[in-house]
C-alpha cells in the first residue's frame, strides 16, 4: 500500500510513500527522485509506476505537484528532492524509516536528462534512464561513473539514438545495462503497475538497494522472458549498495 500527498513546506513535489512500516524489522527504504515526460509540471504524470515503487519499500519524490499544469520542472528541482530527502529521512512520522543514504535519481524523456544531470552528486548512487538520452553537452556521458540503467523503447523510440550514443560513450569501468524494448517512446510505462518497463525499473531499484536475488537473475538473463534486446558493461561489478 502507498500514497501520495505534498507537504506544506515542499508543495511543488509529489511525494509517494508506503502507507504503513516495513514488512521487516529495521528495514528502512531507499529513495527514487523523479522527473516526468516533457519535464511537465505534473507529480502524478507517472503515478502507476512511482506508486508501484513505491508500494515495495520505497520513498518516491517527483518533480511538480499532483495534477500540477503549467511551466516545466527542471534539474534544479530534482536536486531539491535529493536535498529534501536527506532532510527529512530518519525523523519522525512518515519518514522514519527513510534512507537517505540510498538514492536513486530516475526520468523519463525530458525527465531522464534531469536526472542525468544528477549523476554528479555524491549523494546520488546509481541513474535510470527511461527512454532518453541528452539533448545538449553530448559528450557529459564519456563521465559518468555510476551504474546507470537504460530502459528504451527500440529505434521507433525518438530518443533512440541519443541513448545509443550516450551508452556508447560510456567510461569503460561503468557499470551499465541498457535494454530495448520495441513498444516506442516510454514502452509501457503508462500501463498498470508501469508495465515490462516498470518491472524492470522496480528490479533494477531491488538489485542495487536492496540486494534482491530476483533483480541480480533478471538483468542477467531472466530479461529474454520480456522480449528485451540488451547491452551490458561490467555487470559482474555490482556490489549492492
Amino acid at each position: 500500500p502507498q500514497a501520495h500527498s505534498t507537504d506544506a513546506s515542499f508543495a511543488d513535489h509529489t511525494i509517494y510513500i508506503p502507507n504503513k512500516a516495513p514488512l521487516k524489522e529495521g528495514e528502512k527504504f531507499p529513495v527514487l527522485v523523479w522527473g516526468n515526460g516533457g519535464c511537465g509540471s505534473d507529480g502524478l504524470s507517472n503515478n502507476k509506476f512511482l506508486g508501484q515503487v513505491a508500494s515495495h519499500g520505497y520513498l518516491v519524490i517527483a518533480s511538480g505537484r499532483p495534477g500540477g499544469s503549467g511551466g516545466q520542472t527542471t534539474a534544479a528541482m530534482m536536486k531539491a528532492s535529493i536535498d529534501y530527502a536527506v532532510k527529512v529521512a530518519g525523523t519522525s512520522g512518515k519518514y522514519a524509516n527513510v534512507d537517505g543514504s540510498k538514492i536513486a535519481a530516475a526520468g523519463f524523456s525530458c525527465g531522464g536528462v534531469e536526472a542525468m544531470a544528477q549523476s554528479w552528486d555524491s549523494r546520488v548512487k546509481t541513474i535510470g534512464i527511461f527512454s532518453s538520452g541528452l539533448l545538449t553537452n553530448y559528450t557529459a556521458a564519456s563521465t559518468f561513473t555510476k551504474p546507470v540503467w537504460y530502459f528504451q523503447g527500440g529505434s521507433g523510440d525518438v530518443a533512440y539514438q541519443n541513448g545509443e550514443r550516450d551508452f556508447r560513450a560510456l567510461p569503460r569501468d561503468t557499470i551499465s545495462w541498457k535494454g530495448n524494448l520495441p513498444l516506442g517512446h516510454g514502452g509501457d510505462l503508462f500501463s498498470t503497475n508501469g508495465g515490462k518497463f516498470g518491472k524492470a525499473g522496480l528490479l533494477w531499484l531491488d538489485w542495487l538497494f536492496k540486494g534482491s536475488e530476483d533483480g541480480k537473475k533478471y538483468f542477467t538473463d531472466g530479461y529474454k522472458t520480456d522480449g528485451w534486446a540488451v547491452e551490458t558493461k561490467n555487470l559482474d561489478k555490482v556490489v549492492p549498495f
